[in-house]
């Protein structure tokens, strides 16, 4: 695979409200805001190493026993397509983003190794130099469906990372100001084979929201707390403005829940970022919340 970096553009949309900004990197245009691997002109904007001898990320049809279909189908970025991954391997890719806002990222993925030997990593730098630390050790980037630090892989110098057999997992990072931040996803696997499938990874979200979560009502009657959230949140108002209700969306804008209550339950929500709309008898209100 060539070595591309990408140039994503984000289009801001809020209730009677429309605003571009951007997230941007070296070169060349990043020509939508998710990639599910099925564009290949999207695809190239993930750099495999080609400087680790024997990388067995590959971009194409997953065609296991157990990674027998893409997340989104046909075509995923897995530890080899074909074959278990060998014995004593380590293989990198990585993307790069700047970005001055908000800015979302998710994707589903899932694992099949043997516990706490071999497994994935995800680090950051935030230069051009060799200086990478685990992400979940980064306290710019608030994480929802990762690995603990109790979670180690022997393979990889006992870092944390994903480890053992998983179903498909929706895992969400997000970051303001997110200042030319490398993301690198490493594979490792010890020497002992057992003829497991790897790491599958599918449909990359990339998005931008133009201002925090925290900043979005910093300065109108409305107050939604606390965001992000695991379970309740609740709205509250001004003294001189009457609730009606609250409808709360998904990122594409799909309404999932109406409500007249100001007290609202995503205990059932899925882990991500949601818009949330509160109408009063004064005006209507519009925020970003996210579920942990």
């Amino acid at each position: 695979m060539k070595k591309f970096y990408f140039l994503l553009f984000c289009i801001l949309t809020i209730i009677k409200s429309n605003g571009q900004d951007t997230i941007y990197s070296i070169a060349y245009n990043f020509p939508q805001p998710i990639s599910n691997f099925e564009d290949r002109d999207t695809a190239n904007y993930f750099y495999i190493d080609s400087t680790q001898a024997n990388n067995i990320w590959q971009i194409g049809i997953p065609s296991k026993i157990i990674f027998n279909s893409a997340y989104s189908v046909p075509i995923a970025i897995v530890t080899d397509t074909l074959n278990p991954y060998p014995n004593g391997n380590t293989s990198s890719f990585e993307f790069v983003i700047k970005s001055d806002d908000a800015t979302f990222i998710s994707f589903w993925h899932r694992f099949n190794t043997d516990s706490l030997s071999d497994g994935g990593v995800i680090e950051v730098s935030t230069g051009l130099d060799s200086s990478w630390i685990n992400i979940i050790d980064d306290l710019q980037l608030t994480l929802t469906n990762f690995y603990s630090s109790s979670s180690t892989i022997s393979s990889n110098n006992n870092n944390a990372g994903f480890t053992g057999n998983s179903g498909w997992i929706h895992s969400t990072i997000y970051g303001y100001g997110i200042d030319f931040k490398r993301f690198r996803f490493t594979f490792t696997s010890d020497n002992t084979n057992t003829n497991k499938e790897g790491w599958m990874i599918d449909n990359f979200d990339f998005t931008c929201l133009g201002t925090g979560i925290n900043d979005v009502l910093a300065n109108s009657p409305i107050h939604i707390f606390p965001n992000p959230t695991s379970n309740f949140i609740s709205v509250r108002l001004d003294n001189h403005i009457q609730f009606k209700t609250a409808t709360i969306k998904d990122i594409t804008g799909k309404i999932i829940l109406t409500t007249s209550m100001s007290s609202i339950d995503l205990s059932k929500f899925q882990s991500g970022l949601y818009i949330i709309e509160v109408l009063t008898d004064k005006s209507n209100y519009v925020a970003y919340i996210l579920r942990q």
